[in-house]
């Protein structure tokens, strides 16, 4: 996962100031599993960085813009969850019991898009997948 001194540079060639902001947030998205804004405040906050909850949507806002950040569409409570965006294509599983979201390694998707271009004509550029049900602890209760 990329540094500090990385993501400096990433922001500059992504045309963004690098301010400590900037490079804070990335740092909570880059080794987690999709967080909400709230999520990303709280942590910034218990590491005491004093900044308002409209400063780090702005931040988020900028990023997605920016492909920095990948903004997901999972069903949580209606909040929308944020990943640092390394470049890897991913697909999820969400328990509908802990909110617990899982990547899944691979895309079960390849074939059939390859086949439904093929059939429709359309030159598709990419999908999304989430599968809901529940975790194996949230099964059993």
């Amino acid at each position: 996962m990329p540094d500090q001194n990385e993501f400096e540079n990433l922001l500059t060639n992504r045309n963004l100031k690098r301010t400590k902001t900037r490079i804070l947030v990335l740092e909570v998205l880059k080794d987690s599993s999709p967080k909400t804004v709230d999520e990303i405040f709280s942590t910034l906050y218990q590491n005491h960085m004093k900044l308002s909850l409209s400063t780090v949507y702005r931040v988020l806002d900028s990023f997605v813009e920016r492909n920095i950040v990948n903004k997901l569409s999972i069903i949580t409570d209606n909040r929308a969850l944020y990943e640092y965006n390394s470049m890897v294509h991913r697909h999820y599983l969400v328990c509908l019991g802990c909110k617990k979201i899982m990547p899944i390694e691979h895309c079960p998707l390849e074939d059939y898009e390859k086949a439904l271009s093929k059939e429709t004509g359309y030159s598709i550029v990419r999908h999304k997948l989430h599968i809901y049900g529940y975790c194996p602890a949230c099964k059993d209760n």
